[in-house]
């Protein structure tokens, strides 16, 4: 029935708006708006210090600091690789990014991103 329950109370907290972009839930009491602002008026990209650009960030066992598979990995932000990055380039699917080695991470940051956000995004 555990399994039952609990998609029952996910159909409710969507149906109620929770986790929408709306009503987003904030990370560590994290506000979106709030920390673009402040890099905006700063004239600086956010830095986040709850996931340091560091070794230890990308994981342990197979993953950690010390792992073959981590070694020499160089942190970039987006503009270090490309003149005038985007993010998504004419519309987003479920499939267009996929579960790899560093599990599922990398798909929670696809729905925070919004359009024409190279002028506003201050690195957020």
């Amino acid at each position: 029935m555990a399994g039952v329950a609990s998609t029952l109370a996910k159909k409710r907290a969507l149906a109620a708006g929770f986790g929408t972009n709306a009503n987003a839930s904030k990370y560590l009491n994290q506000d979106f708006e709030s920390l673009r602002s402040e890099c905006l008026s700063r004239g600086s990209l956010f830095t986040d210090s709850t996931f340091p650009a560091e070794p230890a960030s990308l994981g342990f066992n197979e993953l950690g600091p010390r792992s073959s598979k981590t070694r020499g990995v160089q942190w970039k932000r987006p503009g270090e690789l490309v003149s005038s990055p985007e993010f998504i380039i004419g519309g987003a699917s479920r499939t267009d990014i996929c579960q790899g080695g560093l599990g599922k991470w990398p798909l929670y940051f696809e729905p925070r991103q919004e359009p024409n956000q190279n002028q506003r995004a201050a690195g957020l």
